[in-house]
């Protein structure tokens, strides 16, 4: 009876464990399905465990450790994103189970070893070993709230870099060398032999669980560092916002231009990257650097005075000229922040698309009358959000457009005023594109909502 308690709860500690170096080390993702992902995720593990006990009674705990490792592998490929290698994703229960034992094994047989206990007083240190972590994991549970709700941030932005990937692997499979020396100590019987044996196993034994730890904690604490990068990067975007809400305000806005606007862009960005166009181009950190320069498009709208920023009616020839020297103005107060702040990659875009977002395909556009091709790709993706959305927006030299106007005029102005492909992108996000133009609608819209 002890026996079968104490395999139960081995395998116990090992099963929560394995999942959670799964999600809190290894950051593998919920199992996406049709039916909610914690439900999904729920019934997956609470039958794997329960499937996991009924074979250790039945058939004892080596062939249950193989199913628990069947289990984890299937794990590890049903959360994979999609793809023609998705199946390799199974491999990574290798490292998770062999940093598993790699945790587990030192404490479990070492002090065993050095104070020669017989197999029923191994057993009953195992077990109060596994009370102690039961403890610690129920207290985990109870007082760990906080720490679970920052992961949780962490997981939208962190990953595995390559060399951390690669480190995790490599120590993942000496593990299982390190408890091969530890269980070879137990089938010497030879006394000159044996001390070898304690030797090498002491050796193993502290190697592992040491690099093994070492290796956890700079994980941990590389997701904290990167909390806090992201954390000043969003600080840094709402000012960012902030200020354009203001040069934004000047002219009677609320300030829902800049946030469409950027939502369209990275909208835009996210489609072109999804189907594949500018590939030499565009990269996940392209989008967002994209999304984060697109407010300040028109900060060069500071330098505009008020007479001419709400002028009701037409613009003179002179007042027209101060109008379009906004980009100029936007891109020298970029450039100017540039040297001030240092080679941020959003800054040089957020100068590229501030100055050229006036620019049109056919070369007829301002300040510089360049077209197609050499006008950046961010500012081509700027000219059909910000477009589209003052045609849909009340302003006080003009009324609103229905969106079907709005559409039919983007259409019809691609390979003139607008990148063809770019345009080809927007439409393929119709839809989200409406979603985002209705979330940051300002009260005096006035939308058709056919589409």
């Amino acid at each position: 009876m002890q026996t079968h308690i104490y395999e139960c709860a081995k395998l116990t500690l090992d099963f929560i464990i394995m999942f959670m170096l799964s999600r809190y080390i290894f950051f593998i993702p919920p199992m996406e399905q049709k039916v909610k992902k914690f439900s999904a995720q729920f019934l997956f593990i609470f039958g794997d465990y329960l499937l996991l006990m009924i074979l250790c009674l039945l058939t004892g705990i080596i062939p249950a450790f193989v199913f628990l490792n069947i289990s984890m592998a299937a794990y590890c490929f049903l959360t994979a994103k999609k793809s023609k290698h998705s199946w390799l994703q199974a491999l990574r229960f290798i490292p998770i189970s062999g940093i598993t034992y790699g945790l587990l094994m030192p404490l479990e047989t070492f002090p065993a070893i050095i104070l020669h206990l017989s197999q029923n007083a191994k057993e009953c240190y195992n077990l109060a070993l596994y009370l102690i972590f039961g403890v610690m994991l129920i207290g985990f549970v109870l007082f760990g709230r906080e720490w679970r709700k920052n992961f949780r941030k962490e997981l939208n932005y962190r990953k595995l870099e390559t060399w951390e990937e690669v480190i995790l692997s490599v120590i993942g499979i000496l593990m299982y060398g390190f408890v091969a020396a530890i269980y070879s100590y137990g089938s010497i019987n030879q006394r000159n032999f044996q001390k070898i044996a304690l030797l090498e196993s002491s050796v193993a034994t502290v190697t592992g669980f040491a690099v093994t730890l070492t290796v956890i904690i700079l994980i941990l604490v590389g997701n904290k560092n990167a909390h806090i990068q992201q954390d000043l990067l969003e600080m840094q975007h709402n000012i960012i916002v902030t200020m354009a809400d203001i040069v934004e305000n000047r002219d009677e806005s609320t300030g829902g231009h800049i946030r469409r606007t950027a939502t369209y862009v990275q909208i835009i960005a996210e489609t072109l990257f999804e189907e594949g166009w500018y590939q030499n181009i565009i990269n996940p950190q392209y989008i967002k650097d994209i999304a984060i320069a697109a407010p300040l498009h028109d900060i060069g709208k500071i330098h505009v005075p008020d007479s001419i920023l709400k002028k009701q009616g037409k613009l003179t020839d002179e007042e027209y000229a101060i109008m379009k020297s906004h980009t100029i103005e936007g891109r020298k107060l970029l450039l100017h922040a540039e040297k001030a702040l240092g080679n941020f990659s959003y800054l040089n875009i957020a100068a590229e698309m501030a100055y050229c977002h006036h620019e049109w395909w056919n070369g007829k556009g301002y300040p510089q009358g360049i077209s197609q091709q050499n006008i950046p790709l961010c500012a081509r993706i700027m000219a059909v959000a910000d477009v589209f959305d003052a045609i849909v927006s009340q302003r006080c030299y003009k009324g609103s457009m229905s969106l079907e106007e709005a559409y039919d005029i983007i259409r019809k102005e691609s390979g003139e005023h607008f990148d063809p492909i770019v345009v080809e992108a927007f439409f393929h996000a119709k839809d989200r594109i409406s979603q985002a133009l209705t979330e940051f609608r300002e009260p005096y819209f006035y939308l058709n909502e056919e589409k």
